[in-house]
């Protein structure tokens, strides 16, 4: 029979191996397909929703009006407006809110409109030209040239006559409804410059046209020179040369004693040891023996009283504030009037309102009405009350809560019975086999402990149970003898008779007791001072130097002593002023009183008005119309 066994290690590597083998197979077989197309036309189409929110935002009233200027309105404005829905890239990102932008600019005879978009996986932006035809449903444009324009100017509503202008022919527009030409008011304010004052800098005073300050000026001159001979001497320590000799003479020796002390030497007696016997009592062996029995049972019964719990209904308190105020929140514009109004939490207030043109080309005009939204905000922190909940009281900060019905329930572990909570349990004890027996909750058994008492290995037994008596040998010596060795090998070691060696002639010895002094003859040698002893002691080593001094590192030097002198002749140069002036290096200064002046220098207030014009063209560079127009007479 084949016997059955596991996979082993070899068979788990080879199917792993061929797993990974038909993975690189599969993406061989089936590349990832290419996603570029899909997110270009992501991005593409996000650009064009921004684009249709700007065309049908941007309408004539909110079109810019002059040549060059633009108007601009990020993303974020957008989607705060409701106006478009937050955007989302290829990658899963929301598009930059802030960097996303469309702008509108007017041109001479068109507009401009740019759509920037900025996303995590790309930024570019696209441009449209608009003509006056995107915006203008009432009236088709036709080209008139216009070669020479006579203007009549208004200034402070004083009509004067001006020059001739004469410009270059350049196309404008004008309607096909009617034949007759327009003459259109233009304004704006030109500020000229007039004479306000004279002033003068901080250090002068005016007087006239003239700023005149007191000071004083520095005379400068060149001291007078004088060269004068000086006599210096220059001081160096010359180098000293030390020559020396050594001399041997005898030291200088007496004869002393040196005291030392040794052990003294003595005869001895060896005595055995007095033997004694000793009885000392020792505990006795303890044996402890157990008799075990099953506690016994009973099951009991216990009653405790009811827990009263009191319920409470709980409801979130009201916050009250010492005040509100009005926030601003936003800005309306519309041609809408009468919108204003104030709400419970919010109001719509209104600011200003003017009026402008229709379109760039149109006659008619309209009246913009402009709106503040503001929001009633919490002014401070709030506090809390229950007043409006009666039988109610504050709780825990800000709830209100009322006592509701009480409960009453049984503590953890009883049940309830009848007035009472009850609950059973066992409980174990030892009463039935005697007060000799204790119990063990943990074992629920009664235990019996005998203690007995021997003295086997230890010695005699005694009266009391506890003890045993146990006979040991003791071996003592007398005090003034010297034991050694144990048990029946003691012995005692009597000294005495001491004795010290024989003197010699350079030792002597005298016994004292035990020890033995000793005096030996020594020879004490000793050398002058400034010398040095020999290692024989006998002899003293004395040194003679001799020193001398040179000046060979400083060529040119004299030697004096232990110094080394030079002495050189120089001219020095010394500088003086006349009297009232003052020394500086070879430069003499005075300081004499003077008056300065100088012309005052002229201040000019600026002074502006408002200048008018009249002109057949729809707009004029650096001028904004009034919104006044009249019939051309030519």
């Amino acid at each position: 029979m084949e016997e059955k066994r596991g996979l082993t290690i070899k068979d788990i590597l080879i199917r792993l191996v061929l797993i990974i083998i038909f993975i690189f197979l599969l993406i061989w077989l089936f590349p990832m397909p290419d996603l570029k197309p899909l997110n270009n036309q992501i991005f593409a189409d996000n650009i064009d929703r921004m684009k249709e929110v700007a065309k049908s935002y941007y309408t004539l009233e909110r079109l810019p009006k002059d040549i060059n200027s633009s108007k601009k309105m990020t993303l974020k404005e957008m989607i705060d407006n409701k106006y478009i829905l937050p955007l989302m890239d290829s990658n899963g990102n929301y598009c930059s809110e802030e960097d996303s932008y469309v702008e509108i600019t007017k041109l001479e005879n068109e507009y401009l409109i740019k759509v920037y978009l900025s996303c995590t996986d790309k930024q570019d932006y696209i441009i449209e030209h608009y003509g006056c035809y995107d915006f203008c449903n009432d009236e088709c444009l036709i080209d008139t040239t216009v070669a020479t324009t006579s203007a009549k100017e208004v200034v402070n509503n004083t009509t004067k006559k001006t020059k001739k202008i004469t410009t270059k022919a350049t196309t404008k527009y004008t309607t096909k409804k009617t034949d007759t030409i327009y003459e259109y008011q233009f304004v704006r304010n030109e500020c000229t410059e007039k004479f306000d004052k004279y002033v003068c800098p901080s250090d002068y005073y005016l007087t006239g046209d003239t700023c005149i300050k007191n000071g004083s000026k520095v005379i400068q001159t060149e001291a007078k020179k004088e060269i004068t001979d000086v006599i210096s001497t220059d001081t160096k320590p010359a180098k000293p040369v030390t020559s020396s000799s050594t001399e041997l003479v005898d030291a200088s020796c007496r004869t002393d004693y040196k005291t030392s002390t040794i052990d003294a030497g003595y005869k001895k007696t060896t005595y055995k040891a007095n033997e004694s016997t000793v009885t000392q009592k020792v505990t006795a062996n303890k044996v402890n023996s157990y008799d075990v029995k099953g506690a016994v049972k009973t099951t009991k019964r216990k009653d405790v009283s009811y827990i009263e719990v009191q319920n409470y209904d709980v409801i979130n308190a009201d916050k009250v504030y010492q005040g509100y105020k009005w926030v601003y929140e936003s800005t309306l514009t519309t041609d809408e009037p009468n919108l204003q109004y104030v709400g419970e939490n919010e109001k719509l207030e209104l600011v200003d309102s003017w009026k402008e043109l229709t379109c760039d080309t149109c006659t008619t005009t309209r009246t913009v009405y402009k709106y503040w939204k503001f929001k009633k905000v919490a002014n401070g922190e709030p506090t809390y009350s229950c007043d409006a909940y009666p039988g109610y009281s504050l709780y825990d900060g800000n709830k209100c809560r009322k006592a509701t019905n009480v409960t009453k329930t049984c503590p953890s572990g009883y049940d309830e019975n009848g007035n009472v909570c009850s609950k059973w349990y066992d409980e174990y004890s030892c009463s039935k086999y005697g007060s000799d027996y204790k119990l063990d909750e943990s074992k629920k058994t009664c235990t019996k402990t005998t203690t007995t008492y021997n003295c086997d290995g230890i010695g005699q037994t005694t009266s009391d149970p506890k003890y045993c008596s146990k006979v040991t040998k003791e071996y003592t010596c007398p005090s003034y003898m010297e034991k050694q060795g144990t048990g029946a090998s003691t012995v005692c070691i009597d000294k005495h008779d001491y004795y010290c060696p024989s003197d010699t002639s350079t030792k002597t010895y005298t016994l004292n007791g035990t020890k033995c002094t000793v005096k030996t003859k020594v020879k004490v040698c000793s050398c002058p001072s400034g010398s040095v002893q020999t290692e024989d002691k006998l002899h003293c080593a004395i040194t003679n130097s001799d020193t001398k001094y040179t000046c060979e590192d400083y060529p040119g030097y004299t030697l004096n002593g232990d110094k080394c002198t030079k002495t050189e002749i120089t001219q020095k140069e010394t500088y003086s002023c006349d009297e009232g002036y003052t020394l500086n290096g070879t430069t003499c200064f005075k300081t004499v009183n003077v008056t300065e002046s100088k012309k005052a220098e002229k201040t000019y207030k600026t002074y502006c008005e408002n200048k008018y014009i009249w002109s057949t063209q729809t707009s004029l560079d650096g001028w904004s119309y009034t919104g006044n127009k009249r019939p051309y007479n030519g």
